[in-house]
């Protein structure tokens, strides 16, 4: 009594409550050994589990089911029962009953009584027979009588009208016995989705199969099928058929399977076909073919139409090839052919961008695509036990690969890289081949994407180097510009140098403009009109050909897509005509210019020569030279222009990137000497974001010495050799070195991207959107939110950067203060900024401010025209120049000149399109004006000191000439404006052209001259005309 009331509270830890409050008994597997109990029949569960107890009846020892017969769920998988007794007949609410893995030789009767019965699983017993009394079960959706011995199903179960899932395959040992037709009565059950008839010997599908116009899964697997009706076609429903070992004895596939329009899969392994019929393009909507074990010899060119196949599985045929016509499934993300006979693969295969498995080892492949490393999806792939003796160079690309390594090269004869290396896993292989093709590359590049805002640069590289397309949604667009590392061929490394297009990112474009580069100028098609010409082509073009004299020039519209024919052969043509013109129309102009020298030249080389004369030939040399120059390195216009859309169809993407490659490559070879190559690597691993020249001389040192490279085979000396290394790194666009400036050069650039990034970082066009205040970067700068958001507001509208601010800009590069100043000094070099003195401010106090105008957005406040009034004084004097750009200015000429100016004044006032400046006793108005369709610098000076003034307008006059060299063929007015006319108040002064009155020095002894038309009977003061001699 004690044993069976210490069993009973041991049994009563598995009842429990569900979620409904229902009293249920689940016995966890192996939870629980021993009799089950008596107890439980005074129970009242609506669920009972009783897994694995070795019951071999139940109730216990023929105890009446007592309070049982309110279960709903009845589970006893895994006993030893071979009957149920009549009393569980009474359990008339029970929906669930599953009784699988037992000795039940035929359903109890007693189960036939339970007609709210909705599921039964009587899987793996060993049922022989299944009573006509089945079709009691209305209520039946799911029967489960698989793993049993049944031949025959009675024609009663076609009442069971609402069955939905159906399970009756047999043993699959013996193979005696068994249906051999599909049984008829299961056809009628018009509401069945999922028929399990495998293991039997069926041969026949009947016409009755026609009437499971639901069905949605059928398995037939190991069967002995040869005939099939044709009104399996009527199963519209039909999505998964399982064939496997049921075709054995046909020498094709039936082709009534092949008319199923809506299957999505198809599993025909284990069978003897050596070919399919092309007719498998009639299975539409395939998604997943699987077909090993058996005996092809080739895959039809059909199958390949089945533009929804997400999975080919053939491994183990005879299949010595695989079609190029692979590219045409896009949507294919396995391919499995382990175990054929293939000896290569087609480079085709390179265009299944989705594939996310390939498997294909033990195969006879000798090589793999070099360009297999454009499936940017590939997680897996298996070519171990192969022929190998090489991998393609760039198979780190693999990017998806490197995260998973599910990579197997074992069982190959790899030897470059070698097989040691490859069999270490992924990490060490990428790694070996990122060093090896740095150190084997023979053509290093760099390649310049420019054009406007949203003209498709970004996309267009993004489907170069990736091989898919990747859009640019709005808050991806490039700030500034992107610094990208393509390698399309094992030796070739392209810098590719994405530009930003808006306005303001214009400003840093020229520190990064090289002649050496390969410039890609980038419109959008689709939204060209002539009169956009300029904004869109021409002046990205003048760009180009004005600071990257000699450059190679390839044109792309992006959006095709978007076009329609017509426009497209209109358009091309109306941009062609226009850059010939305008081109033309420049070379007649610098052939005018040089013809004009030469005259000047001829002409004073035929007078006595003098000092005077001698340093006018000499600047009209140069000036010659350098007009020459300009004519002889002019950079070649593009012949034609190409178009593309970088849209999933990538529509003439390939075409382009196959002109890229080949224009790449037309120059001449640049592999790096080994040294260069250990040296490139040791300071790409230097942990600053900035490498000092002097850590660099050491490093370099360090190498040659490792190395026992003398110098006297380079430059002699560990300075002129490292300066050489240096200028070939930043030629090919490893590093950026400035070389030609004092100052920069002391700093070099080992990873460009900081540069980059730093820039990105201030030059945002959208800086008030994104700049949020951080606290804890706010306070490792030393910043509060209330001095934040005011410094914040000063940038945005009178472009001041304190250093407080630019710290926190900065925060996340970790620069050292020396690494900072640097670059603030790379900024001032390229004039970005400038700087401001810090008592400027009155609000707060910054160690640094500095002005970047670009970002200025004020107007000129009431008091600049207080202290510079419209009419020139008394007793001062005032000399004014100008600069008229008929039709546009250079980009950013302006506020270069504004940073420019902070050299040559003490104190300034800024506003948008103007400054008013002050040099001791002298004021200085620089002001910028749309006229006329045009564009009017001024500058004035004002002031009692006459030399001092002209010493003032020189220096500007002289920044501004400088700043024409960038744009040589830039179209410019230079007018000297008569000071006579503007101190008598005239508003439209005499013009002089400055060219000739503001290069040349007032001659001695003469006082006065008539050279005003306005006036030409009036004696003017010389002085007021041409310049005295300021020491400029």
């Amino acid at each position: 009594m004690a044993t069976n009331s210490h069993a009973s509270e041991a049994f009563k830890q598995y009842v429990q409550k569900d979620q409904d409050g229902r009293s249920v008994l689940i016995v966890p597997e192996g939870k629980y050994k021993g009799w089950v109990p008596r107890i439980i029949y005074s129970m009242h569960l609506e669920d009972v589990s009783l897994p694995f107890l070795r019951l071999m009846s139940f109730p216990v020892g023929g105890t009446s089911i007592g309070n049982l017969v309110g279960m709903k769920n009845f589970s006893a998988v895994g006993n030893y029962l071979c009957l149920l007794p009549k009393s569980f007949g009474t359990c008339k609410c029970i929906e669930k009953l599953n009784v699988s893995f037992n000795h039940f030789q035929q359903i109890p009767s007693s189960v036939f009584n339970l007609e709210s019965l909705t599921e039964v699983d009587c899987s793996d017993n060993e049922l022989e027979v299944l009573s006509a009394d089945i079709g009691k079960l209305k209520n039946l959706r799911i029967l489960k009588l698989g793993g049993n011995y049944l031949s025959e199903v009675p024609g009663e179960i076609s009442q069971c009208k609402k069955i939905e899932y159906l399970e009756l395959s047999r043993k699959w040992y013996p193979r005696e016995g068994g249906m051999k037709e599909l049984p008829k009565a299961a056809c009628g059950l018009k509401e069945l989705l999922y028929l399990d008839v495998s293991w039997h010997q069926i041969h026949t599908i009947p016409d009755e199969v026609g009437n499971l116009t639901k069905l949605e899964s059928l398995n037939l697997k190991g069967n002995f099928l040869r005939n099939v009706s044709p009104n399996i076609v009527s199963c519209t429903s039909l999505r998964e058929l399982n064939l496997t070992g049921a075709l054995k004895l046909n020498s094709y596939i039936p082709p009534e399977l092949l008319q199923l329009s809506e299957l999505r899969t198809l599993n025909l392994n284990n069978n003897y076909f050596s070919q399919i019929s092309p007719k498998i393009n009639g299975l539409k909507k395939l998604k997943h073919f699987i077909m090993r074990r058996n005996a092809l010899v080739n895959l039809p060119e059909t199958l390949f139409d089945l533009k929804h196949l997400e999975s080919v599985e053939v491994g183990d045929n005879y299949l010595e090839q695989l079609s190029p016509s692979i590219k045409k499934l896009k949507k294919i993300k396995t391919l499995e052919m382990r175990g054929n006979k293939l000896s290569s693969l087609p480079e085709e295969i390179c265009d299944c961008l989705s594939l996310e498995s390939l498997l294909l080892s033990m195969n006879e492949l000798k090589q793999l695509p070099e360009n297999i490393y454009r499936l940017v999806n590939l997680k897996e792939l298996d070519v171990s036990q192969n022929n190998l003796t090489t991998i393609p160079l760039l198979f780190d690309k693999l990017e998806m690969i490197g995260q998973t390594g599910l990579l197997d090269l074992g069982g190959n004869s790899i030897k470059v890289p070698p097989q040691e290396i490859c069999d270490q896993g992924t990490d060490t292989l990428f790694s070996f081949l990122r060093e090896y093709r740095i150190g084997h590359a023979k053509h290093r590049r760099k390649m310049i994407l420019i054009g406007a805002a949203k003209a498709g640069k970004t996309s267009l590289r993004n489907a170069l180097i990736l091989g898919r397309s990747k859009l640019t949604a709005e808050d991806e667009r490039t700030w500034v510009l992107e610094r990208h590392l393509w390698e399309p061929e094992p030796d070739l490394r392209v810098q590719v140098l994405d530009f930003g297009g808006h306005h303001i990112y214009s400003a840093a474009h020229h520190m990064f403009l090289t002649p050496e580069a390969l410039h890609i100028l980038v419109f959008d098609l689709s939204k060209y009109r002539p009169e956009h010409y300029d904004s869109m082509v021409g002046n990205w073009l003048d760009a180009i050909m004005d600071r990257s004299p000699g450059a190679v020039i390839v044109m792309v519209g992006t959006h095709v897509d978007l076009c329609k024919e017509d426009e497209v052969d209109e358009n091309l043509e109306d941009i062609i005509d226009k850059m010939k013109k305008v081109e033309e129309k420049k070379i007649q102009e610098i052939k005018i210019q040089l013809v004009q020298t030469d005259a000047t030249l001829n002409s004073l080389t035929n007078r006595d020569s003098n000092t005077k004369f001698n340093i006018e030939i000499e600047r009209l040399t140069e000036k010659r030279n350098g007009i020459y120059k300009m004519l002889k390195t002019r950079s070649e216009l593009p012949k034609m222009i190409h178009v593309v859309s970088c849209t999933d169809e990538l529509t003439g993407v390939k075409d382009f990137r196959d002109l890229l490659v080949r224009k790449l490559k037309e120059a001449e070879e640049r592999p790096l000497p080994d040294p260069w190559w250990k040296y490139l690597q040791k300071i790409s691993k230097y942990p600053e974001k900035i490498l000092s020249l002097t850590e660099a001389l050491r490093i370099f040192k360090s190498v040659m010495n490792e190395l026992k490279q003398s110098m006297i085979s380079l430059e002699g000396s560990a300075d002129k050799s490292l300066e050489m290394v240096l200028k070939y790194l930043h030629a090919t666009g490893e590093i950026m070195w400035y070389a030609d400036n004092p100052k920069l050069q002391k700093i070099v650039f080992h990873h460009p991207e900081t540069l980059v990034e730093m820039l990105r970082a201030i030059f945002k066009h959208d800086f008030e959107k994104v700049v949020v205040f951080n606290e804890v970067f706010g306070q490792l700068a030393g910043l509060n939110q209330k001095k934040f958001e005011a410094m914040k507001e000063d940038f945005l509208t009178k472009g001041l950067m304190t250093l407080e601010l630019l710290n926190f800009c900065l925060y996340h590069f970790k620069l050292t203060p020396e690494a900072r100043d640097t670059f603030v000094d790379l900024m001032l070099k390229f004039d970005l900024c400038y700087e401001l003195p810090s008592s400027l401010l009155t609000n707060y106090t910054s160690a640094r401010i500095l002005r970047f105008p670009w970002f200025l957005r004020t107007e000129a406040s009431n008091e600049v025209f207080v202290k510079w009034p419209t009419k020139t004084p008394r007793n001062i004097i005032e000399l004014s120049f100008q600069f008229v750009f008929p039709s546009k200015s250079p980009p950013n000429f302006f506020e270069k000149l504004s940073c420019r100016l902070q050299t040559h004044v003490l104190k300034r006032e800024d506003w948008k399109n103007g400054v008013l400046a002050f040099m001791n006793k002298s004021r200085i108005l620089l002001t910028r004006e749309k006229k006329d369709g045009g564009t009017v610098i001024l500058v004035s000076v004002r002031g009692s000191d006459l030399q001092e003034l002209w010493g003032l307008l020189l220096k500007i006059y002289h920044d501004m000439k400088c700043l024409l060299l960038e744009w040589p063929l830039v179209h410019v007015e230079q007018n000297l404006l008569c000071s006579h006319c503007v101190l008598r108040g005239d508003n439209d002064p005499f013009l002089y052209p400055a060219e000739t009155y503001l290069e040349t020095i007032c001659p001695k002894n003469v006082y006065q001259l008539q050279t005003c038309q306005k006036s030409p009977d009036t004696n003017i003061p010389a002085c007021l005309i041409i310049p005295l001699d300021a020491g400029v």
